[in-house]
């Protein structure tokens, strides 16, 4: 044979995300990215496209500014190509047009800078594909880019047979496949899910021999398109990976068939041979993907309404940006965009296996960057208005905002009249950052008994997808599930005094003398205090009474108040939640407390505390809010916030009123 059938076409994703801890980006580093690359350094004849994002080039810059340099030698030889995305990895049609274009140009201004090279080709984040995209990247530069095999099978029937593999392992497309939105082409790389699950989890001979059954009478290709953690960061794999040798003897038998195959890159081969035809392929994603989102990501939106919050959190932040920018006040507004960039880094938006929106620094960074993106906004173009009604959360209705010149507070009259959002902006901290205790169908895993023989023949790890691991012995029963929103201020009418253990349980619905709902929003009357604080007024009619609820935030100080009064009504109990993200290692046991006036918790960790006062005192129940979550380690306890619930028995009076207030500190 004169020339190689078969390109084997590589893309290897590396990627940290923004507000990850620094020992988990060392740790990669030593186990996956540098031996890797110090594996390929040794086989110049395998050619590969790596992605780097940009969060994981800034920690290398800092840290490992060499490893940069052994990357360029790399790229001038022309060994390796570098592929571009959103600089700092966002969910591309997520985002609006105006971030994407200022993503992917700082993506490729800095490989152009960095390592002497025009990236064309895309790393699609997550893989999330929605059919306008090809307008947003042809006008960023782009060629290319590699999608899952799984979002072709909805045309296989359009597509050439020719280059269809399918057998008892699964279905295959080779070769590459040109796209269009409003006339605007790019190029589409079926990625295999079979190599995808094969490499490095199969010897490497089984590949080669799949691969040699790819050989047609015009060359072909095939694409490989994966994290590069899982060559030695996930479980078990760097022994296996570089200890055991697997990516040294799989790249020796690439080699050794060079008569019939080849490594390439996919410039290279889209230049030498072309597409396939055209598709038009609908919106999706990787299939596991599919799976945990329910067929569309952003369901992940509708599942979880903390990411819905986040998500609409950094659209309004853009949106803010975009018309500060729109009327020339361009002054200072650089450090506001590239705080906007770094909060839409899109692993704390939604789970899979790697904990995601589970984890709560990753949330934490996000709201961290978003609120420092509004600080550096206000800066350069100045402070909006005390009080607004704006729709926060893009349910088409509008929420409350009250603002200070250190807080801002959201207040939703649909969930219940409750405060969804409480922003610090001395640290940049969103108070109420929580996340309720939910169902996720990996909890299964723990309600099942698991045995495994052992055995001394040598054995590659299970894929990612295949691992069952508990990380600490009776987690099943942390198996709590929250019926609400872990909001604050949510009330609660009571037919008689909880138990600590109903409360840790969410065990005390039948308790409850009515449920939640909408409440009417009020215009806050003027007086006297008018001058120093903002106010909400929510009321709610039940039966033959009402109920009130009264937020006010004062301007010039980081306090605010939560009134409550019923009136014409009778209340055995009334119970109001408050659910802030702080730890505080003196609550982290649950506790209860009668007659209580005043507390604090505070988080040194995030240097924030706050002082919270009851008028008139009453009973107490803190306790932590833990998840139950998946990370590539096993299945984990999660923190995800203090509980803080106080309850007031009425005496069978008719009308009652009380406060809470809160004095938020820098520590």
């Amino acid at each position: 044979m004169s020339a190689p059938a078969v390109s084997l076409l590589m893309a290897i994703h590396c990627h940290q995300p923004v507000g990850n801890f620094g020992f988990v980006f060392e740790e990669a580093f030593r186990n996956a990215y540098e031996p890797f690359l110090a594996t390929l350094e040794r086989h110049p004849a395998i050619r590969v496209s790596l992605h780097y994002s940009g969060s994981l080039l800034d920690w290398l810059l800092d840290h490992q500014p060499g490893f940069l340099d052994r990357i360029r030698r790399l790229v001038a030889q022309g060994q390796v190509e570098l592929l571009a995305a959103g600089y700092y990895e966002p969910i591309l049609p997520l985002i609006p047009e105006a971030d994407r274009q200022g993503q992917l140009a700082l993506m490729r201004r800095t490989l152009r800078r960095r390592f002497g090279c025009d990236a064309t080709g895309l790393w699609l984040t997550e893989r999330v594909w929605e059919p306008e995209l090809p307008r947003t990247l042809a006008h960023a530069g782009i060629r290319y880019t590699m999608l899952d095999v799984n979002q072709f099978q909805p045309i296989r029937a359009l597509l050439p047979a020719h280059l269809q593999v399918h057998d008892e392992q699964g279905w295959d497309l080779l070769g590459c496949y040109v796209t269009e939105y409003a006339g605007e082409a790019m190029t589409l790389f079926p990625a295999s899910q079979r190599l995808r699950y094969w490499m490095p989890f199969q010897e490497g001979a089984r590949t080669v021999e799949f691969l040699k059954r790819l050989v047609r009478q015009e060359p072909v290709a095939i694409t490989f398109a994966d994290d590069g953690e899982k060559f030695g960061l996930w479980p078990k794999t760097h022994a296996w990976v570089y200890e055991e040798g697997w990516l040294e003897q799989f790249f020796c038998a690439v080699e050794r068939e060079a008569s019939w195959l080849t490594t390439t890159t996919f410039s290279d081969y889209l230049n030498a041979v072309g597409s396939s035809g055209r598709v038009y392929l609908p919106c999706g994603s990787y299939e596991e993907m599919l799976e945990w989102s329910g067929g569309y990501f952003r369901n992940f939106f509708v599942r979880y309404p903390e990411a819905n919050a986040m998500h609409q959190r950094m659209l309004a932040v853009s949106r803010a940006l975009q018309g500060a920018a729109s009327e020339k006040r361009k002054a200072g507004l650089a450090q506001a965009q590239r705080e906007l960039y770094m909060a839409q880094c899109n692993c704390a938006y939604w789970h899979g296996v790697f904990g995601g929106l589970y984890l709560a620094h990753l949330r934490r960074a996000v709201y961290q960057h978003l609120l420092g993106a509004e600080r550096a906004l206000a800066q350069a173009v100045g402070r909006r208005a005390w009080r607004e009604h704006v729709d926060v959360d893009g349910d088409g209705r509008p929420e409350a905002i009250l603002r200070s010149h250190a807080l801002r507070v959201v207040v939703d009259p649909q969930d219940d009249g409750t405060v969804t959002e409480l922003d610090f902006y001395p640290k940049t901290v969103n108070l109420l950052d929580t996340l309720s205790r939910r169902y996720e169908p990996y909890h299964e895993h723990l309600k099942a008994t698991r045995s495994a023989a052992a055995s001394g023949e040598r054995q590659a790890p299970a894929s990612i997808h295949e691992l069952v691991k508990v990380k600490e012995p009776g987690l099943e029963t942390a198996l709590v599930y929250d019926d609400h929103r872990r909001s604050s201020f949510r009330d609660y009418a009571l037919a008689v005094m909880p138990r600590l253990e109903d409360l840790l349980h969410c065990a005390w619905g039948e308790q409850r003398l009515w449920s939640s709902g909408a409440w009417d929003v009020q215009p806050a009357s003027g007086g006297r205090r008018a001058v120093d604080r903002s106010a909400i007024v929510l009321s709610r009619r039940i039966h033959d009474g009402r109920l009130r609820k009264t937020v006010a935030v004062w301007r010039k100080e980081p306090r605010l108040a939560f009134g409550y009064q019923i009136v014409d009504v009778a209340v055995p109990v009334v119970g109001l939640e408050f659910n802030l993200s702080l730890r505080d290692a003196r609550w982290l046991a649950p506790t209860w407390h009668e007659e209580l006036e005043e507390c604090q918790v505070q988080d040194p960790s995030q240097g924030v505390g706050v002082r919270i006062r009851l008028d008139p005192a009453g009973t107490v129940a803190m306790f932590p809010i833990e998840t139950v979550s998946e990370s590539e380690q096993g299945l984990e306890r999660t923190f995800q916030g203090l509980a803080f619930v106080a309850l007031w028995p009425t005496h069978g009076a008719r009308r009652w009123a009380g406060t809470v207030e809160w004095t938020v500190e820098a520590l």
